[in-house]
């Protein structure tokens, strides 16, 4: 006697797994904006590490520039040419910097310190925020 499975017991197991699947789906969609907040906090720390790491090896001063919440971009300050650009997901309704930096951006010297310091607030559609704060030091850390 072969023990297999039915046709219906094929199709039972299906519609299960699809019900499962078609509400997961707004879950995810749920989460999807924080998730989205994380990386690019994640990805604004590195970046403003690696261009402390850029003024510090190449000993001329290196900023990030920030244009509202579209991009931000890195660039030897006074050059034209973006070394890195970065465009913001439209999931970050909100950038502010605090204190306000002159010229919207922060300057990393050859020893690595900046010009300024300023903690940067991002907020995603779900209202959820993360700070990025830069200290003289040029050390950078996150808070909720």
């Amino acid at each position: 006697m072969k023990k297999a499975f039915t046709l219906m017991e094929i199709l039972v197991v299906i519609s299960i797994l699809g019900i499962l699947f078609l509400i997961s789906i707004p879950v995810f969609k749920s989460f999807q904006p924080t998730l989205q907040l994380n990386g690019v906090v994640r990805n604004l720390v590195s970046d403003l590490r690696y261009t402390q790491q850029l003024a510090v090896t190449e000993q001329f001063d290196y900023c990030l520039q920030f244009f509202s919440t579209e991009k931000y971009q890195i660039i030897q300050c006074g050059g034209t040419q973006p070394v890195k650009e970065i465009f913001l997901p439209e999931e970050i309704i909100e950038l502010i910097i605090n204190p306000a930096l002159s010229n919207n951006e922060i300057r990393y010297n050859p020893y690595g310190a900046v010009k300024e310091s300023a903690a940067i607030t991002l907020k995603n559609s779900k209202d959820k925020t993360k700070i990025v704060e830069v200290r003289p030091s040029g050390f950078v850390r996150t808070t909720e």
